[in-house]
């Protein structure tokens, strides 16, 4: 890569939360080229979104689409990297398998996540949430998204796992409480951030918990500063869904890279 800093973690109209006017890769480029960092278009792969959903970008094998476009610009920058956001299912793991097989090598880099357990019930959306919460117990469902992203780990499908403990971006003390009951204790990131470090897998620090109530990134600091002293390592993502995150957050991304002491 051209540069020191790496931002592995944003979006474009490639990814299925983000509307069709929404930004493409020439907008980020020009301010990362300004800004001399690195940038990775890590896309939001969803399986079942993809079979179902005709306004996913991904629909009907596009993949190969995106790749394309994709080696067209890499062509031309150097700081560029092609990526996903691949979404783990517990009854899928075969296919995801054979997905990695057919596309780790053709992809730079490819980050495994768990936004939704349920089809069409994203944690991360929170309208979903609620409506969720309707059907689910809170409890229960901050044990899934733990037990889950536990086996999403242990599958060893992916080297890299996005936001550890993102269940939290809008169950926290700042937006939708958590309830006595509820098992929200460190410990539980820790545990995770452990399985990664035993599995030598590669942890993200995500600085869009930074744009929400909650205001801090996933994991924590505190959460971070134990984990790097087992030796976890990291990787730095802003999570920006538009041009306006992306730019706001690059000197964020780079004292992230100083905070954890990261060096490339």
């Amino acid at each position: 890569m051209k540069f020191k800093y790496t931002d592995y973690h944003v979006h474009t109209k490639w990814s299925s939360d983000i509307q069709e006017n929404g930004p493409v890769f020439d907008d980020y480029i020009k301010i990362a080229e300004a800004e001399e960092i690195n940038i990775c278009f890590l896309e939001h792969y969803e399986l079942y979104s993809i079979e179902r959903d005709k306004s996913n970008p991904f629909y009907n094998d596009k993949i190969d689409d995106y790749l394309e476009e994709f080696d067209d610009l890499k062509g031309t920058y150097k700081f560029i990297l092609s990526g996903l956001e691949l979404e783990y299912y517990r009854d899928r793991e075969i296919e995801l398998l054979e997905f990695m097989d057919d596309y780790e090598k053709e992809i730079d880099f490819i980050g495994g996540t768990l936004h939704e357990w349920i089809y069409h019930y994203p944690i991360t959306s929170r309208a979903k949430l609620l409506q969720l919460l309707e059907k689910v117990q809170m409890r229960q469902l901050i044990d899934d998204y733990f037990e889950i992203s536990r086996m999403m780990i242990e599958s060893k499908i992916f080297k890299n796992i996005c936001h550890i403990d993102t269940i939290y971006r809008y169950i926290n003390e700042h937006d939708i409480k958590p309830l006595e009951d509820c098992d929200i204790s460190d410990e539980r990131v820790l545990n995770l951030g452990r399985l990664c470090i035993k599995n030598k897998i590669n942890i993200e620090y995500n600085l869009s918990g930074l744009r929400f109530p909650i205001n801090r990134p996933f994991p924590s600091k505190e959460i971070a500063k134990k984990l790097k002293k087992e030796r976890a390592r990291f990787f730095v993502g802003s999570d920006s869904h538009s041009v306006e995150n992306f730019q706001e957050n690059i000197s964020k991304v780079k004292n992230a890279y100083k905070f954890l002491g990261i060096t490339y």
